[in-house]
């Protein structure tokens, strides 16, 4: 019993350090197995020709994963692995058991229900009439307004003593509307004095944040880790090939003479030459390019920078945690 134990354990520690070997060998192939990418642009001048055809290749481990775009064509964008195509836009028309030029039968028309004749007796309305309200044929009664003598003796000092309080009812408002204006006033420019000492305050801080050591030590490591990382996604081959023409020789001129300054950034790997002859402006050639990219690469880049304490301590200090 104790071997069979045993053994059924064997098993199971074999299977599980298997499926630990393959999860370390994938990861190993992300990690280290270079992406590879392969860029074709090519521009033809005449007529029923496209603008701009586009070639755009990415493979993975030896094609065991494919993504392919190109423009214009059938299919723009395809991802595949193995032999499984996982993504294609667009998709592929499904095919119909029916021939194309067969047409199709149009469906049957139901007969409509027959509508039911109603009565004349049970839709027919009785207008009812209706008889004038006699109250309002002469109009409306007049009302009787109270002579002077019923309304009463009227006192003219009450009237005049109205008319002051008046007055100086609208006074006192006037006067409280202007105190609330300068109020406003005050208030605002109070407002307006602490914002600019914030801002002030702000930027004499974020410069010397700036003009400290962990903001020097963290732009010298990010420099050099970027400079990595575009050397790594420099690509391998680069072949470009174009004619360009405008229709003034002196515009091609300048183009060609800003072409000759940038000659030894480019190198002789981007060939442009002129066409002063054209009618018009003319741009034909082909663009060839072929790189690789490694995860690892990415993520050491990442990873130096992140754990960094200089770095860590330069984002406290723009957030101002530390301050």
């Amino acid at each position: 019993m104790l071997h069979i134990i045993l053994f059924i354990l064997k098993i199971i520690g074999i299977v599980l350090l298997c499926i630990l070997g393959l999860i370390l060998l994938l990861l190993v192939c992300v990690l280290f197995v270079p992406v590879r990418y392969r860029i074709r642009v090519s521009r033809t001048e005449g007529e029923g020709s496209p603008p701009v055809e586009a070639y755009v290749k990415v493979t993975w481990l030896l094609h065991l994963l494919n993504v392919l775009a190109r423009y214009p064509c059938d299919v723009i964008v395809r991802v595949r692995v193995m032999f499984f195509t996982l993504f294609r836009m667009p998709e592929k028309e499904k095919k119909t058991g029916k021939p194309a030029g067969e047409p199709l039968k149009e469906p049957k028309k139901q007969p409509e229900p027959e509508k039911e004749e109603a009565g004349p007796a049970a839709d027919a309305v009785v207008p009812q009439s209706y008889e004038p309200y006699s109250a309002f044929e002469n109009g409306p009664e007049p009302v009787a307004e109270p002579t002077p003598e019923e309304s009463g003796p009227q006192e003219p000092s009450s009237s005049v003593f109205a008319k002051i309080r008046a007055v100086f009812a609208k006074i006192g408002r006037l006067l409280e509307k202007i105190k609330g204006f300068f109020q406003n006033i005050r208030y605002t420019i109070r407002k307006i004095c602490d914002k600019i000492k914030a801002v002030s305050d702000n930027i004499q801080y974020y410069r010397e944040v700036m003009e400290g050591e962990p903001f020097r030590n963290s732009l010298s490591l990010c420099r050099g880790e970027l400079t990595r990382v575009f050397r790594m996604l420099k690509p391998d081959k680069l072949e470009a090939d174009f004619v360009v023409g405008m229709e003034d020789p002196s515009a091609t001129g300048r183009i060609l003479a800003v072409y000759g300054m940038l000659y030894p950034l480019i190198g002789q790997h981007v060939r442009i030459a002129g066409d002063f002859e054209c009618a018009g402006p003319h741009v034909e050639g082909q663009l060839h390019i072929r790189g690789k990219v490694r995860i690892f690469t990415l993520l050491r880049a990442g990873k130096r920078i992140y754990f960094n304490r200089d770095v860590r301590k330069l984002i406290r200090l723009l957030k101002k945690e530390a301050a």
